[in-house]
């Protein structure tokens, strides 16, 4: 409920003619202006989403990036039904950023995962601050392996017309990706090399601490490389090969969520589009309530059952919504892993089965170095 009566207030942020000129999104882009994440009026200023910067090849190297699932934020409902689709919504909207830094050819592997981990040199967090079908607002943070932040977004999407898919509120990642690539090209390339050798220490270190733990010095604020390991180092080949299952669960999580997206996105979008209405609903339903105090009633019948259709058109999409989310929540499909020994399935929630994966993939590694009796 709250989340639901902050987004009015919003909407009394926005001037009309910002409206009338984004047409369905706005941003802060610079993490320069230091922005207050927590004052929803900071969020109103006047810019056209960003065409999203295709590169003709990546900028080598090129890191690999991890987009978590989203957090769904303090403030996802207080019923089952309004926090199901919170839950769906923090699922769907990282395949859409997934897809916009796809689309811009400018990075390595783009996985959406279940949490952040050393897997890959960039990590992408979000947490979803509102929504309510019409409105939408994301807090957005990129960072890489050796603490360094490169941005801190705070993104709001209005939709102001109906659309047939997602592709107007994806618009509102371009600017995430364009920013990510300026501070990735703003790098030397010793610096952009050595973000990806960190990562691959750190991965290292994660499985076999006692033999990777002198080549990152985490002395200092942030990490730093202090030297490789030979390039033919057989435990090195060893963590590599580990990594690589590892990739492979989180490409079969990454196809599960693509599914998912391809699943519930048209009825996610028939959703926002019936918010529209509703939103407009209310507003007449405001504006013939003060016509009344002031005496003016001519032609209100027709105006109210007008106005209760679009209504009636949101609650029936709401409804399919709910039913749909709810139907998904904590649905995860098993994942079926192969290893030289065995075949192994996974099942429960994303983050339980990417925790059971990486515990297994660690004892493996352990075992083949005689460390595990």
């Amino acid at each position: 409920m709250d989340s639901v009566m902050r987004i009015p207030i919003l909407r009394l942020c926005l001037p009309l003619w910002v409206i009338s000129v984004l047409g369905c999104a706005t941003s802060i882009p610079a993490p320069e202006q230091n922005p207050d994440l927590n004052d929803a009026a900071s969020i109103v200023r006047s810019a056209v989403p960003e065409t999203l910067h295709i590169a003709d090849e990546p900028f080598l190297p090129a890191p690999d990036i991890n987009v978590a699932i989203f957090d769904v934020g303090p403030d996802a409902g207080e019923t089952a039904a309004y926090m199901a689709v919170r839950k769906l919504e923090s699922r769907l909207l990282p395949g859409l950023l997934r897809e916009a830094l796809v689309s811009s050819a400018q990075w390595g592997a783009v996985r959406v995962v279940p949490t952040v981990s050393p897997l890959a040199p960039v990590n992408i967090r979000a947490t979803i601050v509102a929504s309510d079908g019409r409105d939408l607002i994301l807090d957005v943070r990129v960072s890489d392996i050796t603490g360094a932040e490169w941005l801190a977004l705070r993104l709001a999407y209005r939709e102001t017309a109906p659309s047939d898919n997602l592709s107007d509120l994806s618009r509102i990642f371009h600017v995430v990706s364009n920013r990510m690539r300026d501070y990735w090209l703003s790098r030397t390339e010793v610096q952009r090399s050595s973000v990806i050798s960190i990562a691959d220490m750190l991965y290292a270190r994660s499985l076999a601490p006692d033999v990777f733990s002198d080549y990152v010095d985490n002395t200092g604020p942030m990490l730093r490389l202090k030297r490789m390991p030979a390039s033919n180092d057989p435990m090195l080949s060893r963590v590599k090969r580990i990594r690589n299952q590892e990739y492979l669960f989180c490409d079969a999580v990454d196809e599960q969520l693509g599914m998912l997206l391809e699943r519930a996105g048209p009825t996610y979008y028939l959703w926002r589009q019936a918010s529209i209405e509703q939103a407009n609903w209310l507003d007449q339903y405001e504006s013939m309530a003060a016509s009344r105090s002031a005496g003016k009633g001519g032609g209100e019948f027709s105006r109210m059952q007008a106005s209760y259709s679009a209504y009636r058109s949101y609650r029936i999409q709401e409804q399919a919504l709910f039913e749909l989310a709810e139907a998904l929540d904590g649905e995860s499909e098993p994942v079926v892993m192969t290893t030289e020994d065995a075949v192994i399935t996974l099942e429960g929630t994303l983050d339980t089965q990417y925790a059971t994966w990486r515990e297994l993939l660690r004892e493996i590694f352990l075992l083949e170095q005689g460390e595990l009796q």
